[in-house]
């Protein structure tokens, strides 16, 4: 009867710490609505949001234009994160999914004020046979990070969800995975 007891109570202990671990992995992307702002660190605040306005006006896309802009906010303490970032959908970290197809950024640009002079907030447009390009981002205050998506037309009234993988480096060491809908 023992032995039958110690058994059942060791095969619950595994399935429940494999429903857990299932449940809590580091790799499950957290579901967030479009603007809601969320505490990544003690100073660090983010946000996403469609922008109803293009800041990438000389640039010229295939099918539909979806620009993703996150808004950052580390108050008045230095901030260092980082993130992937392709034109290869299967190198990013950063995309936009639309219907079964995943679409990398075709542009950003950074804009943070703690940069000063060294913000001009240049329009980059990135190579798809170009690998993945690691950025680090260090500011203070408030900036954002503005992505151009080229939406090819049969893809543009399918429902979007925009994928993002992040670490915050300072304060705090942490991986961040968010999902919004659009």
């Amino acid at each position: 009867m023992m032995r039958k007891l110690f058994l059942l109570t060791a095969v619950t202990a595994l399935a429940v710490h494999a429903v857990y671990a299932q449940s809590q992995g580091t790799d499950s992307a957290r579901p967030l609505k479009t603007g809601q702002v969320v505490q990544l660190s003690d100073s660090l605040t983010f946000r996403v949001s469609k922008s109803t306005k293009s800041p990438f006006t000389d640039i010229k896309v295939k099918g539909q234009a979806v620009v993703v802009v996150l808004d950052l906010d580390a108050g008045k303490k230095s901030t260092m994160l980082s993130y992937q970032l392709s034109a290869n959908p299967k190198l990013s970290e950063i995309y936009l999914a639309s219907g079964a197809q995943k679409i990398a950024p075709h542009a950003v640009i950074e804009d943070f004020q703690s940069w000063g002079p060294d913000n001009d907030k240049e329009v980059e447009i990135l190579d798809p046979t170009e690998n993945a390009a690691g950025v680090t981002l260090t500011f203070e205050r408030k900036g954002s990070v503005s992505l151009l998506f080229d939406v090819p037309v049969d893809q543009a009234k399918t429902p979007q969800k925009f994928s993002i993988k992040l670490r915050t480096i300072k304060p705090t060491d942490e991986q961040h995975s968010f999902v919004v809908n659009l």
